[in-house]
């Protein structure tokens, strides 16, 4: 279940409220891997160790026609393979654009979370299984 980033809640109303302009985000988009729950206020813990890059893998997504969901990742999966001599323990994930500082924009929690990664094995986001949507 994706959901949004406080900060980004706030933009959103100020921006569709003519109160202020909306900032644009930096593509592209990335996905980060965390060991901690995210929540609406906080990111989860990013995951570190050889195999998984700091600050997240490139995902880009489909467009949205007339309210649709969009999904990603499209085209290929995101692999990470595992070498960091321990199991990894993924709780969530974090989107973010890919500015120098980062913006989050939607988080969501693995489904049977935490998902346990065990040394040399690969961890993978299957095309469109990221699901994002708004009712």
């Amino acid at each position: 279940m994706a959901a949004l980033d406080a900060s980004m809640v706030s933009k959103i109303l100020n921006a569709t409220t003519s109160i202020t302009a909306f900032s644009t985000l930096t593509t592209a988009m990335k996905v980060r891997l965390a060991s901690t729950a995210s929540t609406a206020s906080a990111a989860g813990t990013e995951i570190t160790g050889t195999g998984y890059t700091a600050g997240g893998a490139v995902i880009a997504f489909t467009t949205s026609a007339a309210g649709s969901a969009v999904t990603g990742p499209t085209g290929s999966a995101i692999n990470w393979t595992n070498g960091s001599g321990g199991a990894w323990s993924m709780q969530s994930l974090d989107i973010t654009d890919s500015a120098g500082t980062p913006i989050r924009t939607w988080f969501g929690n693995f489904t049977g979370a935490p998902v346990a990664v065990a040394n040399g094995n690969v961890f993978q986001l299957a095309v469109n299984a990221v699901s994002i949507g708004l009712s």
